[in-house]
């Protein structure tokens, strides 16, 4: 047995992959969970399993000990697949521990690589986690990498390049050049992707950022405006977690949820304030600001994607980096998620801070007036059809 328990007590086990005995278990990330249902153990333990290090890790609290060695059946199942506009996908139904970072390399701590389930605005997504290499995807003469199927069926992606890239691979061509967030960092509201002055979620102004977005739509997009669907949404969560007069505002101290939401390690692709949710001036919902239906990707998507969370601030930043995840490029660049306005290192002056994915993949807290990649996100409709099967010798294409 390839893994580890806690009891002292003997134990053994017998394997069971697609209902059919089996003298060794499943290799991890060949699309096998382990049925809790059917898997079943004697003398009190439940089973269970640590799908990052793909090790038996049961529950002994129950455990009773008798003359007879703990033996434990355990029964594997191929995942759930699921139909999307990229055609039918395995998907692995658990929930990853997400404060391990997951890619082939060594310095990850979880090894996980495939595509998830989790909840968003529409219902249930689908996202790419680890060193995935089924997910390239070629649009509008660029390469892009497929982040997640939302849960409206749209596909969102990021651009890549204007060639292929594999894993790992640091290139400034996978992004489309640098811009500051915004050009000052001297009040709240210059951490929102749109802000006005004097208000927590104002939308008055572009960020210097989405106007270089912007500009990239106009330019290279607009002729393919017909595939890019304009009612899926881009979320820059400016909700506080801190509830003091003028927060979100000036210099006031402010912590966004999006700062918790990274030191525990639980992402969300929920948007908890509608006016954060930027969506094109032509759909029904959200905050209807954007001419073009273009954003970033967010701190949540990140790690999603494997980088772990955890305590990034201070001199030390202890998030662990994916240095093989499909989003590292060798470079530092943009999020549109907002960490707060506060004092970053406790012996600086107050300043505001955006999350941003360092070069080695890790994600930080860094000011908007830095020089940082741009990666535009965009959404295709979910009625398209595509060829191909996301690697990068026959990526996705617009059939």
């Amino acid at each position: 047995m390839e893994g580890t328990v806690n009891d002292p007590g003997d134990i053994y086990f017998a394997y069971y992959v697609d209902g059919q005995f089996s003298e060794s278990l499943p290799k991890q990330n060949t699309e096998y969970t382990l049925d809790t249902h059917a898997s079943t153990c004697t003398n009190g333990v439940i089973p269970n399993w640590d799908y990052s290090t793909w090790h038996f890790d049961a529950d002994y609290s129950n455990y009773q000990e008798t003359n007879k060695r703990t033996k434990c059946d355990l029964y594997f199942v191929k995942n759930k697949t699921v139909q999307t506009a990229l055609g039918e996908l395995s998907v692995y139904p658990y929930t990853p521990d997400f404060t391990k970072s997951a890619c082939d390399d060594e310095i990850c701590e979880s090894h996980e690589k495939g595509i998830y389930e989790t909840t968003d605005e529409e219902g249930t997504s689908y996202y790419y986690r680890g060193s995935v290499e089924n997910n390239y995807l070629k649009f509008a003469g660029y390469w892009w990498r497929v982040v997640r199927i939302n849960g409206d069926g749209t596909i969102r992606i990021i651009y890549d390049g204007t060639e292929a890239h594999a894993n790992g691979d640091a290139s400034e061509d996978r992004q489309i050049g640098v811009s500051k967030f915004n050009y000052l960092n001297t009040s709240n509201e210059y951490m929102g992707y749109m802000y006005t002055l004097g208000e927590a979620h104002g939308l008055g102004t572009s960020s210097t950022i989405k106007q270089a977005n912007d500009k990239f739509y106009v330019s290279y997009l607009a002729t393919y405006s017909e595939y890019i669907d304009t009612n899926a949404g881009f979320c820059g969560d400016r909700s506080a977690l801190n509830n003091q007069s003028g927060v979100g505002t000036g210099t006031v101290a402010t912590y966004y949820k999006g700062y918790l939401r990274m030191v525990e390690s639980t992402p969300s692709l929920l948007c908890e304030n509608k006016s954060d949710l930027y969506i094109h001036i032509s759909s029904n919902k959200g905050n209807k600001a954007l001419d073009y239906p273009i954003g970033l990707i967010t701190m949540d998507e990140v790690i999603l994607a494997g980088t772990g969370g955890g305590v990034f601030d201070g001199n030390i930043n202890h998030v662990p980096s994916s240095p093989n995840s499909y989003l590292q490029t060798g470079n530092n660049y943009w999020t549109m998620t907002p960490a707060g306005g506060y004092n970053p290192y406790g012996d600086y002056s107050w300043r505001s801070c955006v999350f941003d994915v360092y070069e080695s993949g890790l994600v930080d807290d860094y000011y908007p007036e830095d020089v940082y990649g741009v990666r535009p996100v965009i959404n295709l409709r979910s009625d398209l059809k595509f060829v191909g099967n996301g690697t990068i010798s026959s990526p996705y294409k617009i059939h």
